[in-house]
């Protein structure tokens, strides 16, 4: 199985097109600091999608992704679901098959204020925190975070290892850090450098860091990245300012994989 990074930029994405500060020079120079909106995708005998960002169509197209047999949602903000017509598109005339959607019931309502098609083309899950879907040989839980009503982050499950992604939240309540604690691989926000303009609902790369280290997670991929709201940073400023952890703290970027092998070790 492949844990597939699609995009691990924040709303905004790097580079932006009305900004030439130093963050988005790099980017420009060098394509692997570009960062679209947080997505991943899970490979292994389905490929299973989590979330659909704008870039969505380029992401998939970037890592020759060219089927989806599901789709799981962390929440209803636009950076995680504005790729969603994209699927549609996809359903409608290459799948001709509706999707298996995985979503809260809060996320639901908000969609549909914005998608009238939905029920059209999805086959509709709804989920809670705790629920357990099985896919193919995963096993896939929703756990509550602290964001937006109805937004849910996963554990996906499997060869004996545990992968909990959690793009969007703030500092996680005594409960997930219960459920969190000594997982394996945590993807976790890091939307600010710096100073937290949304202490409730997001997290700093320093805050990310802490929370790793005190759950004891073996491994933590740093993601949703705004690299500019607070203070702008650049990857190489945050690959240095990481470098003393050595491999258990990691910058996710666009295209980064691991996998999970047969004999239940990483590779």
């Amino acid at each position: 199985m492949e844990f597939v990074f699609l995009g691990t930029g924040a709303g905004n994405g790097v580079p932006e097109f009305y900004c030439n500060c130093e963050v988005c020079l790099e980017a420009a120079a060098d394509p692997r600091c570009r960062r679209t909106r947080s997505s991943v995708a899970v490979i292994g005998r389905e490929i299973i999608l989590i979330d659909a960002p704008p870039e969505l169509s380029s992401q998939l197209i970037r890592e020759r992704i060219n089927h989806i047999d599901c789709l799981f949602i962390t929440h209803a903000h636009y950076d995680h679901c504005a790729g969603l017509g994209d699927l549609e598109i996809y359903t409608r005339f290459n799948r001709k098959d509706k999707l298996p959607v995985f979503m809260s019931a809060d996320t639901l309502s908000q969609l549909k204020k914005k998608y009238e098609s939905l029920e059209e083309w999805m086959d509709i899950r709804l989920l809670k925190p705790g629920d357990v879907t099985r896919r193919s040989e995963i096993d896939i839980t929703a756990i509550d975070v602290v964001h937006s009503q109805g937004a849910v982050g996963f554990i996906i499950s499997g060869t004996g290892h545990h992968v909990a992604y959690l793009p969007d939240t703030g500092p996680p309540t005594k409960q997930i850090r219960k459920i969190l604690s000594g997982i394996e691989t945590l993807v976790l926000d890091s939307t600010f450098w710096g100073e937290n303009w949304y202490p409730d609902s997001h997290l700093t790369v320093d805050e990310a860091i802490d929370i790793g280290r005190s759950l004891d997670v073996r491994t933590l991929y740093l993601s949703h990245l705004s690299m500019h709201y607070g203070v702008p940073v650049t990857s190489r400023e945050i690959e240095n300012a990481i470098g003393k952890y050595g491999n258990r703290v990691m910058l996710a970027y666009d295209g980064t994989r691991f996998s999970f092998g047969r004999d239940g070790r990483y590779s």
